[in-house]
């Protein structure tokens, strides 16, 4: 499996993220996800890893930790993740995963070449990411 140089936080993504049914296992199909950090490998050759946000195109409730990037509401925003349908991000459901191409695909129409990114998160979605970030981070301590 090749391995790609690593992304930075704040690309979008086409990755298999992980189903609770089978943690560690990819998804079984590729959707967008946000790059949120990265990690180099000390092995040379070796992969590195990404920790990854959960994105769906399933729109139908919006929960706390979540937030949405749309054609119509966000068009600058939609056209600089580079996804080609309305996306919800979940900032809760976030993975870890190797930069490889078991885990991440490069998109049919690759408009950054041979690598599996479709855009940049935009400067005005950021607010609305770090809110989601703070709501995921206030459940976490009612949980404690």
């Amino acid at each position: 499996m090749p391995n790609f140089a690593l992304p930075e936080a704040g690309d979008v993504v086409l990755c298999r993220f992980p189903e609770n049914i089978a943690p560690g296992v990819p998804g079984p199909k590729a959707r967008p996800g946000i790059v949120i950090e990265t990690f180099e490998h000390s092995k040379p050759g070796a992969a590195g890893a990404a920790r990854i946000c959960y994105g769906t195109s399933v729109l139908t409730k919006l929960y706390p930790g979540e937030f949405t990037i749309e054609q119509k509401k966000h068009p600058i925003e939609y056209k600089s993740a580079g996804i080609r349908d309305d996306t919800r991000f979940n900032l809760c459901n976030i993975a870890k995963l190797p930069y490889n191409a078991t885990w991440f695909k490069i998109p049919n129409f690759p408009s950054f070449g041979q690598k599996p990114k479709l855009g940049t998160i935009h400067a005005q979605t950021m607010p609305r990411l770090m809110a989601a970030a703070a709501e995921c981070k206030k459940g976490l301590q009612r949980l404690r």
